[in-house]
């Protein structure tokens, strides 16, 4: 091709306006990183109360009334601050202006419409993707991102010319799988509509099987996590689904975006440093012991963990190895939310061990930045991960990571910058101790920290993967 493929991403999430995880820094890095290299790149996304608060430069191109069931909806173009890439945003009121997550009210239970309030999603991706919302602009391909705008693909089944597509997976645990009963309120293309076609799944719909069987290249978050996948360890049940693609699925790893995670000019640490001149990160350790009242032993180590707390993430392995910790001589300190007894457990070893244990249940950005300068290590014992990102952060800022070699993780840590370990062999708490031991010899682990802080897992590789995944695509058309 003359000019780089041009790109509609179609997503639920883009940080900071709605972030529930890692999905939302992706997609909000990725449309940026291409465009840098010159790729025409927009996203679409719904309109949720945030994204609509934000929205700048808007102009309503499209208006339809009574489209899954909805009163009205408009399709505004615009731009949020700071971005340079375009957004669309499904101005959709009684179908996206509701408190609680994207996904769910206050409560914690789905909305019950989600089917509906998605497949809208999916519906004007691929509208957009067909040229048929925006006639002044036609991407080349269409890149959906996860389950919720799935259906675009099949919404696309007859679209003239065929739009390319691409289906990123950055979590299979998460299927949108539904009951049948409003599958007739879709409006899906009659081919995809007879028997429920690829949307099958037990009885039942499944938004990201449809999207695997009927995009062009399926990609997932890391290398690893794509065998995983495939083989079935960590597969959800659609690891034959994966299989039946000729092509496989492909792995790319995300990236970080160092304009936010960089100790050398992070706005939210109290100190800045890099790998030649650590005296900030010392700094940034003195402060978050200060704030979470712990003992000042300046020659111990500190672990961190910032983590949804629950078993995916390993946490419960995390509680085992707590008082190992401090006995050996460590402090730990524990950001994040979830499962009820995970709390609970790191509320007693608080208890248990108020100068060498910090907790704070919830998310404060600022002290997530604060813990990953300050601490020396940090605790991801994931039993999967599609691809994580705060042990990226966590190298970026000298903090060494402690992992399970799956997933991402395995792709991106390894014996020079960190520890792997596998819980069907070792301990966490066996790992913690190995690393505290290396820890007093100072040479060794300034060296390790350099390596770690050294390793460039910046969005510029990634994005020209994808760019070369595009334009294989495009170019076939």
């Amino acid at each position: 091709m003359s000019r780089p493929a041009s790109v509609l991403h179609a997503t639920t999430e883009i940080a900071p306006w709605i972030k529930t995880g890692g999905l939302a820094d992706v997609t909000a890095a990725l449309p940026e990183a291409l465009a840098r290299q010159g790729t025409d790149t927009r996203t679409v996304v719904p309109g949720f109360p945030a994204i609509l608060d934000a929205l700048q430069e808007s102009r309503s191109i499209y208006e339809a009334q009574g489209l899954f069931g909805t009163a009205r909806m408009r399709v505004l173009q615009g731009r949020l601050p700071g971005r340079s890439t375009a957004v669309y945003v499904i101005d959709a009121p009684s179908m996206y202006l509701r408190p609680g997550t994207p996904y769910a009210p206050p409560q914690g239970q789905d909305w019950g419409d989600n089917l509906l309030r998605f497949a809208m999603l999916g519906w004007v991706s691929a509208k957009l993707a067909s040229g048929e919302i925006d006639g002044a602009w036609r991407p080349d391909v269409l890149h959906v991102h996860d389950w919720h705008p799935a259906l675009a693909h099949a919404y696309l089944a007859d679209a003239w010319p065929p739009v390319k597509t691409v289906l990123t997976i950055h979590n299979i645990d998460y299927t949108g799988r539904f009951r049948p009963h409003d599958f007739h309120r879709l409006n899906l293309p009659h081919w995809v509509a007879a028997g429920l076609g690829p949307l099958e799944y037990f009885g039942d719909l499944c938004l990201l099987k449809a999207g695997m069987l009927l995009a062009h290249k399926v990609t997932t978050v890391s290398r690893t996590y794509a065998t995983e996948i495939i083989a079935g360890r960590h597969g959800n049940g659609l690891d034959a689904v994966a299989r039946s693609r000729a092509d496989g699925i492909t792995g790319i790893v995300n990236g970080v975006d160092y304009g936010t995670w960089d100790p050398r000019h992070d706005p939210m640490l109290p100190a800045h440093y890099h790998h030649d001149d650590l005296a900030g990160k010392a700094a940034c350790k003195t402060a978050l012991r200060a704030r979470f009242d712990l003992e000042s032993l300046p020659d111990r180590p500190i672990f961190v963990i910032v983590s949804r707390l629950n078993g995916q993430k390993g946490l419960d392995l995390a509680a085992d190895a707590a008082d190992s910790i401090v006995e050996s001589g460590g402090q730990l300190i524990v950001i994040g939310s979830g499962e009820n007894h995970l709390e609970w457990r790191f509320q007693m070893l608080r208890d248990r061990h108020p100068r060498h244990i910090g907790v704070y249940f919830g998310y404060s950005d600022p002290l997530a930045h604060l813990a990953i300068a300050g601490g020396d290590m940090l605790l991801m014992p994931s039993r999967h991960e599609p691809c994580g990102l705060t042990q990226l952060y966590a190298k970026r800022y000298g903090t060494l990571p402690i992992v399970q070699s799956n997933g991402g993780l395995a792709d991106t840590v390894d014996e020079r910058t960190g520890f792997l370990f596998d819980e069907r062999y070792t301990t966490l708490a066996e790992t913690a101790r190995q690393a505290m031991h290396l820890f007093q010899d100072r040479n060794r682990w300034r060296a390790m920290m350099s390596a770690a802080m050294l390793a460039d897992h910046g969005w510029q590789r990634s994005a020209i993967e994808y760019q070369q995944l595009y334009e294989g695509l495009a170019v076939h058309r």
